[in-house]
């Protein structure tokens, strides 16, 4: 039978209570956690970050030492995080300050090099000490800042940096032999480009995966806690490693192999004799790969691996071996650069250890730049061009 359209809808009757008031009845529905119901490895940026390198963590277990305090370790730590900020600096300085050093694109390409250390000595030890001697003050923003700069962006932002090194290095030693002169606005527009590269990739590369494996955050306001994504961190440990290595044992090899069969005479002035490009670039090469690979190989281990087993325990060692090699590297970066013969007899010129800068000991630096340029003993190979 067909309803009739001028009927009254059926409502559903109200409910009469006992003193007759009348009421009806509604349903609000629970607001939706999204943390709860994420699925995700649980990650705390916080109590991670506290934890020292000498601590074993174990999963969700944390296996402290017993020091939060200042000893002889800590201080270590701040004496080389002294050490690496102040010589980085002078690098800097000295580099830029002199004009026959800062006009030379792979002097600045050392600048890049010497900031990315700056930043270990500069953000991850200092902000590593503080999380350890003052673990109720870990801000989770700065927690999660700092574990993506101190294990992706800082040692992708350092292999880069010598990437790009390396690859000038391989233009340089490949013009020298073909006898070929690179225009100055090219050189300057490349020089810049290879500047900026390392940063504006490292940062494209590793960013957006680091936050895509940000899958939910707890929504108690004190809490440091996420739901992760391991899978992104495993990609950011590798995109963080092996492409700027795999360019750096590329370009070492033929620039080494270039510089080798390069003429007798350099074409440029000034440069740098023959060999000792591919001397400094096989150093640089060690140093920069073979102690940063250690850690990201532990790291990878230490995310594939179930933690409940004893091997755990040796791997978290590991981790603290192979963040003191990264450390130490960056320690030991100030006194590579001195084996380039314009960096150390610019130095000799300005510190009057021999006789390069003339007799006259009254020059200041904008002389001692004229006179390093006025005379071939720290270029022994350097013919001038007319």
């Amino acid at each position: 039978m067909a309803a009739d359209p001028t009927s009254t809808p059926l409502t559903p009757p109200p409910i009469e209570l006992e003193d007759n008031i009348t009421t009806t009845t509604t349903t609000t529905l629970a607001p939706v956690d999204v943390f709860l119901n994420t699925v995700g490895t649980l990650f705390d940026f916080r109590e991670m970050s506290i934890v020292d390198w000498d601590e074993v963590h174990d999963g969700d277990k944390v296996a402290p030492r017993a020091y939060t305090s200042w000893n002889a370790l800590n201080i270590t730590r701040l004496a080389l995080a002294t050490w690496i900020l102040a010589s980085h600096l002078a690098i800097v300085v000295f580099l830029l300050a002199k004009h026959v050093l800062r006009t030379q694109p792979k002097n600045l390409l050392i600048v890049n090099v010497a900031l990315a250390n700056i930043l270990m000595g500069a953000f991850v030890v200092p902000v590593k000490l503080h999380f350890i001697l003052h673990p109720d003050h870990a801000d989770c923003d700065l927690a999660v800042g700092w574990m993506f700069i101190s294990d992706y962006f800082q040692s992708s932002l350092s292999l880069f940096a010598v990437f790009c090194l390396v690859l000038e290095r391989f233009v340089y030693v490949y013009t020298e032999k073909k006898q070929k002169n690179i225009l100055p606005l090219a050189r300057t527009i490349g020089t810049v480009i290879l500047m900026l590269v390392p940063w504006v990739f490292s940062l494209i590369i590793l960013l957006p995966t680091f936050l895509s494996g940000l899958l939910a955050k707890s929504t108690k306001s004190d809490s440091c806690l996420f739901k992760v994504d391991d899978s992104f961190f495993l990609a950011c440990q590798l995109l963080a490693f092996i492409p700027a290595s795999f360019g750096v044992f590329i370009f070492a090899p033929f620039t080494g192999l270039l510089d080798c069969l390069r003429p007798k005479r350099c074409f440029y002035r000034p440069l740098t004799p023959r060999g000792e490009s591919s001397t400094v670039t096989t150093i640089v090469t060690l140093f920069s790969i073979f102690c940063e690979a250690p850690y990201c190989i532990v790291r990878v281990l230490m995310m594939r691996m179930e933690c409940n087993s004893p091997d755990c325990t040796r791997l978290a060692e590991g981790l603290t071996l192979t963040m003191w090699l990264r450390i130490s590297k960056a320690a030991v970066f100030p006194f590579i650069w001195l084996a380039y013969t314009d960096i150390r007899d610019a130095m000799k010129c300005k510190f009057d250890l021999d006789a390069v800068c003339g007799d006259d000991d009254d020059f200041g630096d904008d002389d001692d730049d004229r006179k390093l340029e006025d005379t071939d003993p720290g270029y022994p190979l350097t013919v001038r061009r007319a």
